[in-house]
Protein backbone atom coordinates (compact mmCIF):
# COMPACT_ATOMS: atom_id res chain seq x y z
CA UNK A 1 0.00 0.00 0.00
CA UNK A 2 2.42 2.50 1.59
CA UNK A 3 4.29 1.62 -1.96
CA UNK A 4 1.83 2.63 -4.28
CA UNK A 5 0.71 5.91 -2.63
CA UNK A 6 4.47 6.83 -3.34
CA UNK A 7 4.51 5.80 -6.70
CA UNK A 8 1.47 7.98 -7.08
CA UNK A 9 2.48 10.86 -5.57
CA UNK A 10 5.76 10.71 -7.48
CA UNK A 11 3.75 10.87 -10.63
CA UNK A 12 2.02 13.39 -9.56
CA UNK A 13 4.80 15.81 -9.11
CA UNK A 14 6.29 14.53 -12.16
CA UNK A 15 3.58 15.31 -15.00
CA UNK A 16 2.36 18.62 -14.31
CA UNK A 17 5.47 20.38 -14.58
CA UNK A 18 6.06 19.56 -18.09
CA UNK A 19 2.56 20.30 -18.63
CA UNK A 20 2.81 23.54 -17.07
CA UNK A 21 5.55 24.89 -19.24
CA UNK A 22 3.95 23.29 -22.50
CA UNK A 23 0.52 25.75 -21.96
CA UNK A 24 3.12 28.61 -20.68
CA UNK A 25 5.48 28.99 -23.71
CA UNK A 26 3.41 27.86 -26.39
CA UNK A 27 0.93 30.42 -26.81
CA UNK A 28 4.10 33.25 -26.58
CA UNK A 29 6.02 31.11 -29.30
CA UNK A 30 2.57 31.29 -30.99
CA UNK A 31 2.45 35.29 -30.73
CA UNK A 32 6.12 36.02 -31.58
CA UNK A 33 5.92 33.63 -34.96
CA UNK A 34 2.68 35.05 -35.78
CA UNK A 35 2.77 36.64 -39.14
CA UNK A 36 -0.42 38.68 -40.49
CA UNK A 37 -1.30 38.06 -44.68
CA UNK A 38 -3.56 39.74 -46.57
CA UNK A 39 -4.50 40.31 -49.80
CA UNK A 40 -4.84 43.03 -52.21
CA UNK A 41 -6.26 43.69 -55.59
CA UNK A 42 -7.25 47.20 -58.25
CA UNK A 43 -7.98 48.66 -61.79
CA UNK A 44 -9.03 45.61 -63.41
CA UNK A 45 -10.71 43.71 -64.79
CA UNK A 46 -10.01 46.32 -68.29
CA UNK A 47 -10.57 44.19 -70.28
CA UNK A 48 -12.22 40.76 -71.23
CA UNK A 49 -8.98 38.65 -70.58
CA UNK A 50 -8.36 40.34 -67.56
CA UNK A 51 -12.48 39.43 -66.31
CA UNK A 52 -11.90 36.06 -67.06
CA UNK A 53 -8.86 36.00 -64.93
CA UNK A 54 -11.31 37.02 -61.64
CA UNK A 55 -13.78 34.81 -62.83
CA UNK A 56 -15.17 31.66 -61.44
CA UNK A 57 -14.34 29.10 -61.51
CA UNK A 58 -11.57 28.75 -63.45
CA UNK A 59 -9.92 32.20 -63.34
CA UNK A 60 -6.00 32.58 -62.12
CA UNK A 61 -6.44 35.07 -59.99
CA UNK A 62 -9.83 34.04 -58.95
CA UNK A 63 -8.36 30.65 -58.28
CA UNK A 64 -5.26 32.16 -56.27
CA UNK A 65 -7.38 34.24 -54.06
CA UNK A 66 -9.94 31.56 -53.01
CA UNK A 67 -7.08 29.37 -52.31
CA UNK A 68 -5.09 31.91 -50.18
CA UNK A 69 -8.57 32.85 -48.72
CA UNK A 70 -7.48 35.72 -46.98
CA UNK A 71 -9.32 37.28 -43.63
CA UNK A 72 -9.49 40.19 -46.06
CA UNK A 73 -9.35 41.27 -49.71
CA UNK A 74 -9.00 44.91 -49.95
CA UNK A 75 -10.55 46.25 -53.22
CA UNK A 76 -8.77 49.34 -54.81
CA UNK A 77 -11.62 50.54 -56.86
CA UNK A 78 -11.54 50.98 -60.61
CA UNK A 79 -13.41 47.87 -61.18
CA UNK A 80 -13.56 48.79 -64.80
CA UNK A 81 -11.93 50.90 -67.53
CA UNK A 82 -12.27 54.50 -68.37
CA UNK A 83 -14.36 54.13 -71.49
CA UNK A 84 -16.48 51.25 -70.30
CA UNK A 85 -19.85 52.98 -70.00
CA UNK A 86 -21.31 53.25 -66.33
CA UNK A 87 -24.67 51.52 -66.79
CA UNK A 88 -26.54 49.69 -63.92
CA UNK A 89 -25.78 46.30 -65.47
CA UNK A 90 -22.10 46.60 -65.45
CA UNK A 91 -21.72 48.24 -61.81
CA UNK A 92 -24.17 45.15 -60.64
CA UNK A 93 -22.15 42.64 -62.78
CA UNK A 94 -18.67 44.06 -61.05
CA UNK A 95 -20.23 43.66 -57.91
CA UNK A 96 -21.13 40.21 -57.76
CA UNK A 97 -17.55 39.28 -59.20
CA UNK A 98 -15.97 40.91 -56.32
CA UNK A 99 -18.22 39.79 -54.16
CA UNK A 100 -17.50 36.31 -54.90
CA UNK A 101 -13.42 36.65 -54.99
CA UNK A 102 -13.23 36.19 -50.98
CA UNK A 103 -16.69 35.43 -49.82
CA UNK A 104 -17.59 37.62 -47.42
CA UNK A 105 -14.06 39.68 -46.70
CA UNK A 106 -14.17 41.86 -49.24
CA UNK A 107 -12.94 45.97 -48.16
CA UNK A 108 -13.95 47.84 -51.77
CA UNK A 109 -12.95 51.25 -51.80
CA UNK A 110 -14.39 53.75 -54.82
CA UNK A 111 -11.92 54.00 -58.24
CA UNK A 112 -12.23 57.39 -60.38
CA UNK A 113 -13.23 55.30 -62.83
CA UNK A 114 -16.38 53.89 -61.48
CA UNK A 115 -18.06 57.44 -60.47
CA UNK A 116 -16.46 60.74 -61.56
CA UNK A 117 -15.31 59.09 -65.41
CA UNK A 118 -18.22 58.49 -65.86
CA UNK A 119 -18.70 61.54 -68.19
CA UNK A 120 -16.18 60.69 -70.60
CA UNK A 121 -16.56 61.64 -73.87
CA UNK A 122 -15.95 58.50 -75.53
CA UNK A 123 -18.65 56.83 -73.44
CA UNK A 124 -22.45 56.11 -74.43
CA UNK A 125 -24.54 56.94 -72.73
CA UNK A 126 -22.83 59.40 -71.19
CA UNK A 127 -23.50 59.72 -66.90
CA UNK A 128 -23.87 62.39 -64.50
CA UNK A 129 -21.18 62.12 -61.93
CA UNK A 130 -22.89 62.54 -58.64
CA UNK A 131 -25.20 60.82 -60.01
CA UNK A 132 -23.36 57.42 -60.52
CA UNK A 133 -21.78 58.15 -57.39
CA UNK A 134 -25.08 57.95 -55.42
CA UNK A 135 -26.01 54.34 -57.39
CA UNK A 136 -22.35 53.14 -56.48
CA UNK A 137 -23.08 54.13 -52.46
CA UNK A 138 -26.72 52.32 -52.59
CA UNK A 139 -25.28 49.42 -54.31
CA UNK A 140 -22.09 48.60 -52.27
CA UNK A 141 -22.64 50.20 -48.80
CA UNK A 142 -26.38 50.72 -48.20
CA UNK A 143 -27.74 47.49 -49.53
CA UNK A 144 -25.22 45.39 -50.24
CA UNK A 145 -27.05 42.27 -50.71
CA UNK A 146 -24.00 40.19 -50.76
CA UNK A 147 -22.94 41.44 -47.20
CA UNK A 148 -18.86 41.76 -48.72
CA UNK A 149 -17.46 42.60 -45.30
CA UNK A 150 -19.66 40.15 -43.49
CA UNK A 151 -17.04 38.03 -41.88
CA UNK A 152 -14.49 41.01 -41.18
CA UNK A 153 -14.10 41.52 -37.10
CA UNK A 154 -14.69 44.62 -35.56
CA UNK A 155 -15.88 47.15 -39.22
CA UNK A 156 -16.67 49.65 -38.70
CA UNK A 157 -17.76 52.49 -41.18
CA UNK A 158 -17.82 56.05 -40.89
CA UNK A 159 -20.88 58.13 -39.93
CA UNK A 160 -22.08 60.09 -42.82
CA UNK A 161 -19.48 58.75 -44.89
CA UNK A 162 -20.52 55.36 -45.30
CA UNK A 163 -17.49 54.25 -48.01
CA UNK A 164 -14.61 54.65 -45.75
CA UNK A 165 -13.87 51.78 -42.84
CA UNK A 166 -12.00 50.94 -40.31
CA UNK A 167 -11.37 47.67 -38.75
CA UNK A 168 -8.45 45.31 -36.66
CA UNK A 169 -6.94 41.96 -37.76
CA UNK A 170 -4.50 40.39 -34.88
CA UNK A 171 -2.13 43.94 -34.56
CA UNK A 172 -2.90 45.68 -37.53
CA UNK A 173 -5.58 48.51 -37.73
CA UNK A 174 -6.54 48.95 -41.39
CA UNK A 175 -8.71 51.66 -42.96
CA UNK A 176 -9.97 53.11 -46.49
CA UNK A 177 -10.29 56.45 -47.63
CA UNK A 178 -12.53 57.22 -50.59
CA UNK A 179 -9.75 59.30 -52.60
CA UNK A 180 -10.16 58.69 -56.28
CA UNK A 181 -8.14 59.97 -59.33
CA UNK A 182 -8.89 63.07 -61.71
CA UNK A 183 -7.25 65.37 -59.15
CA UNK A 184 -9.64 63.84 -56.64
CA UNK A 185 -12.67 64.53 -58.28
CA UNK A 186 -11.97 68.28 -58.92
CA UNK A 187 -11.10 68.37 -62.58
CA UNK A 188 -13.11 67.02 -66.04
CA UNK A 189 -16.32 68.07 -64.90
CA UNK A 190 -18.40 67.22 -67.35
CA UNK A 191 -22.33 66.27 -66.65
CA UNK A 192 -22.78 67.53 -62.89
CA UNK A 193 -23.09 70.85 -61.71
CA UNK A 194 -19.35 72.13 -61.05
CA UNK A 195 -20.60 73.91 -57.67
CA UNK A 196 -22.23 70.67 -56.63
CA UNK A 197 -19.33 68.16 -57.57
CA UNK A 198 -16.92 70.48 -56.04
CA UNK A 199 -18.49 70.79 -52.55
CA UNK A 200 -18.68 67.12 -52.55
CA UNK A 201 -14.98 66.86 -53.40
CA UNK A 202 -14.56 69.84 -49.96
CA UNK A 203 -17.21 67.18 -47.92
CA UNK A 204 -14.69 63.82 -49.38
CA UNK A 205 -11.23 65.83 -48.05
CA UNK A 206 -12.69 67.01 -44.42
CA UNK A 207 -14.20 63.09 -44.10
CA UNK A 208 -11.02 62.10 -44.86
CA UNK A 209 -9.15 63.98 -42.48
CA UNK A 210 -11.52 63.13 -40.04
CA UNK A 211 -11.25 59.44 -40.43
CA UNK A 212 -7.79 59.53 -40.47
CA UNK A 213 -6.76 61.20 -37.13
CA UNK A 214 -9.74 58.87 -35.63
CA UNK A 215 -8.09 55.54 -37.36
CA UNK A 216 -4.53 56.82 -35.86
CA UNK A 217 -6.26 56.98 -32.48
CA UNK A 218 -7.67 53.89 -32.46
CA UNK A 219 -4.54 52.40 -34.03
CA UNK A 220 -2.04 53.35 -30.22
CA UNK A 221 -2.44 49.84 -28.92
CA UNK A 222 -1.84 47.98 -32.42
CA UNK A 223 1.44 47.16 -34.10
CA UNK A 224 0.55 48.82 -37.20
CA UNK A 225 -1.48 50.84 -39.73
CA UNK A 226 -2.74 50.03 -43.34
CA UNK A 227 -4.45 52.85 -45.18
CA UNK A 228 -5.85 52.11 -48.61
CA UNK A 229 -7.47 54.36 -51.42
CA UNK A 230 -7.78 54.12 -55.23
CA UNK A 231 -5.61 57.63 -56.16
CA UNK A 232 -1.95 57.86 -56.45
CA UNK A 233 -1.18 60.64 -54.49
CA UNK A 234 2.61 60.42 -54.68
CA UNK A 235 2.34 60.85 -58.38
CA UNK A 236 0.49 64.07 -58.41
CA UNK A 237 0.49 67.77 -59.25
CA UNK A 238 2.63 68.49 -56.68
CA UNK A 239 3.76 71.86 -57.91
CA UNK A 240 0.11 73.36 -57.18
CA UNK A 241 -0.92 74.69 -54.32
CA UNK A 242 -2.97 72.73 -52.14
CA UNK A 243 -6.82 73.24 -52.84
CA UNK A 244 -8.85 75.67 -50.59
CA UNK A 245 -12.37 77.19 -50.92
CA UNK A 246 -11.01 80.31 -52.59
CA UNK A 247 -9.41 77.47 -54.76
CA UNK A 248 -11.27 74.51 -55.91
CA UNK A 249 -9.65 73.55 -58.68
CA UNK A 250 -5.93 74.88 -59.94
CA UNK A 251 -4.76 72.62 -57.20
CA UNK A 252 -3.29 69.56 -55.73
CA UNK A 253 -6.23 67.96 -54.13
CA UNK A 254 -3.71 65.16 -52.37
CA UNK A 255 -1.46 67.89 -50.96
CA UNK A 256 -3.22 68.27 -47.44
CA UNK A 257 -3.69 64.71 -47.14
CA UNK A 258 -0.11 63.76 -47.88
CA UNK A 259 0.77 66.39 -45.71
CA UNK A 260 -1.38 65.12 -43.27
CA UNK A 261 -0.57 60.96 -43.66
CA UNK A 262 3.15 61.94 -43.74
CA UNK A 263 2.49 64.20 -39.87
CA UNK A 264 0.88 61.44 -37.90
CA UNK A 265 3.43 58.65 -39.34
CA UNK A 266 5.82 60.92 -37.45
CA UNK A 267 4.16 61.14 -34.25
CA UNK A 268 3.09 57.13 -34.46
CA UNK A 269 6.48 55.62 -35.07
CA UNK A 270 5.43 52.61 -35.71
CA UNK A 271 5.18 50.97 -39.22
CA UNK A 272 2.71 52.13 -41.71
CA UNK A 273 1.73 51.21 -45.32
CA UNK A 274 0.03 53.19 -47.63
CA UNK A 275 -2.01 51.33 -50.41
CA UNK A 276 -3.16 52.24 -53.44
CA UNK A 277 -3.37 52.02 -57.45
CA UNK A 278 -4.28 54.38 -60.33
CA UNK A 279 -0.99 54.85 -61.99
CA UNK A 280 1.22 52.03 -63.43
CA UNK A 281 4.00 51.86 -61.37
CA UNK A 282 4.15 48.76 -59.62
CA UNK A 283 6.56 49.26 -56.72
CA UNK A 284 6.86 48.96 -52.79
CA UNK A 285 8.79 51.45 -51.32
CA UNK A 286 9.86 54.48 -48.57
CA UNK A 287 8.35 57.51 -50.19
CA UNK A 288 10.82 59.54 -47.35
CA UNK A 289 14.20 59.21 -46.05
CA UNK A 290 12.89 61.40 -43.35
CA UNK A 291 9.87 58.86 -42.18
CA UNK A 292 11.52 55.50 -41.58
CA UNK A 293 8.27 53.96 -40.24
CA UNK A 294 6.25 54.72 -43.93
CA UNK A 295 6.04 52.34 -46.47
CA UNK A 296 4.18 52.41 -49.18
CA UNK A 297 2.69 50.27 -52.28
CA UNK A 298 1.57 51.19 -55.63
CA UNK A 299 -0.26 47.65 -56.11
CA UNK A 300 -0.74 45.84 -59.27
CA UNK A 301 -3.01 45.80 -61.80
CA UNK A 302 -4.02 48.26 -65.06
CA UNK A 303 -2.81 46.99 -68.11
CA UNK A 304 0.60 46.73 -66.62
CA UNK A 305 0.81 43.84 -63.89
CA UNK A 306 -1.87 41.25 -63.92
CA UNK A 307 -1.72 40.25 -60.58
CA UNK A 308 -3.19 40.81 -56.84
CA UNK A 309 -0.93 41.46 -54.22
CA UNK A 310 0.03 39.61 -51.24
CA UNK A 311 0.74 41.34 -47.88
CA UNK A 312 2.50 39.68 -45.25
CA UNK A 313 3.63 42.27 -42.02
CA UNK A 314 5.76 40.78 -39.41
CA UNK A 315 6.40 42.67 -36.39
CA UNK A 316 9.95 41.09 -35.46
CA UNK A 317 11.29 42.26 -38.86
CA UNK A 318 12.00 45.90 -37.93
CA UNK A 319 13.74 47.39 -41.21
CA UNK A 320 10.74 45.79 -43.37
CA UNK A 321 8.33 44.58 -41.84
CA UNK A 322 6.13 44.17 -44.56
CA UNK A 323 6.51 42.10 -47.75
CA UNK A 324 4.23 42.31 -50.58
CA UNK A 325 4.53 39.45 -53.90
CA UNK A 326 2.50 38.71 -56.61
CA UNK A 327 -0.33 36.34 -55.92
CA UNK A 328 0.45 34.62 -59.33
CA UNK A 329 3.72 35.19 -60.35
CA UNK A 330 5.30 35.18 -56.26
CA UNK A 331 7.69 37.75 -57.13
CA UNK A 332 8.28 40.84 -54.91
CA UNK A 333 7.41 44.34 -55.62
CA UNK A 334 10.12 46.12 -57.15
CA UNK A 335 11.55 49.40 -54.95
CA UNK A 336 11.58 51.58 -57.80
CA UNK A 337 8.51 53.12 -59.45
CA UNK A 338 8.60 52.91 -63.07
CA UNK A 339 5.75 55.06 -64.72
CA UNK A 340 6.47 53.75 -68.11
CA UNK A 341 3.72 51.28 -69.56
CA UNK A 342 6.26 48.92 -71.36
CA UNK A 343 9.37 48.30 -69.35
CA UNK A 344 12.38 48.46 -72.44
Amino acid sequence: MMKSIIRLVILLLSMPVSVQIAYANDPVDLRQDKKTRFAVIGDMPYSDAQHAMLSAPNGTIYAAIRKLNPPVLIHLGDFKNSLSTCRDELFEERYTQISQLNPHKVVYTPGDNDWTDCDRLGQFPRFDELERLSFLRQLFFHDDKRQLTRNIPELSRQPGFIENATWRIDDIQFATLHIPGTNNGRKKIYRSDINQALDEADFRDQSNEQWLLQLFESAQHAQAVVIAFQADIYHAEMSRPACSPTNRTNCDGYKQLRALIAKQARLYKKPILVIHGDTVAYCLHQPYTAIPNLWRLNAAGDYKVLDANQVTFNPKNIDAPFEVTGLLDQQKVPEICDHRFINF
